[in-house]
């Protein structure tokens, strides 16, 4: 699998735990607020405090593709590494989300 020697370091993404197999990063974010970032590994993703959240994906060429979607606490994902995503919270309420990354 696709891992990473070194932990993330982005914006509004917090360390909060580790251990031999698995990192854990809370990510938060206010209303209104975004986050470009690039996650190089596969990860568990688990809400924590839904929101309306809106994730768009962009290429070197300058395309991009943008989808919205209201998330809930308990909504959980496995995702594929990523680059350059942006995600925003377009709702109304804090968006917390635990990202779990194997390594």
């Amino acid at each position: 699998p696709v891992t990473s020697p070194l932990p993330l370091v982005a914006d509004h993404h917090e360390l909060v735990k580790t251990r031999d197999r698995c990192r854990v990063y809370k990510l938060s974010l206010e209303p209104g607020q975004s986050v470009n970032v690039s996650y190089t590994f596969f990860y568990l993703g688990i809400v924590l405090k839904g929101s309306k959240v809106k994730t768009e994906l962009s290429s070197n060429g300058g395309q991009s593709v943008s989808w919205e979607k209201e998330v809930k606490m308990g909504d959980e994902e496995w995702c594929s590494p990523t680059l350059n995503v942006t995600i925003t919270n377009v709702g109304n309420t804090v968006y917390e989300q635990f990202i779990a990354e194997w390594r």
